[in-house]
């Protein structure tokens, strides 16, 4: 049977906007027995085992196959599009990774949850989340400068 760790987590927020995701690990391996079923017609080319690492600022993906482990990082600003796709009646996972299925692309659950996870995160930490960050940056700085004027004014010192 197929058996995944899930570990769900709500992201935090420090006081400039920016969310802290916490660490998250899915075993998102292909069932054992679709595994050993076509392991002799690709040679065991595919992985036995897939876990997807989700960190604070970057996705690992590490796959484990009879030749070894493969280990691949990328941040979640470049992982591009993230979403589930249909290949006859199985659900994968996609993205820049290429293509996921875990328990042998009978797992939607996990899938779902994965690609939201996933999703969440690039907004938090992709394109859109910097540009969120350094708005919430500028709004400090003015903030930070409204006050220096005022402080300025007080001590009657001139500004330049």
């Amino acid at each position: 049977r197929y058996t995944s760790i899930i570990i769900t987590t709500m992201p935090k927020t420090k006081k400039s906007g920016t969310p802290q995701f916490e660490e998250v690990e899915y075993d998102v391996s292909c069932n054992m027995l679709c595994w050993l079923a076509c392991c002799p017609l690709t040679f065991g080319a595919i992985p036995y085992k897939t876990i997807l690492f989700l960190g604070s600022e970057e996705v690992k993906k590490t796959e484990f196959n009879i030749c070894g482990k493969t280990e691949a990082n990328m941040p979640y600003g470049e992982l591009g599009h993230v979403g589930k796709s249909n290949c006859c009646c199985c659900v994968n996972l996609s993205s820049a990774f290429g293509e996921i299925s875990p328990g042998c692309g009978c797992d939607e659950a996990l899938v779902d949850k994965v690609v939201a996870d996933l999703k969440k995160r690039q907004e938090g930490r992709g394109d859109q989340g910097q540009v969120q960050r350094q708005e919430a940056m500028m709004e400090e700085i003015e903030t930070i400068n409204t006050k220096l004027d005022a402080i300025m004014d007080h001590l009657k010192m001139e500004r330049s």
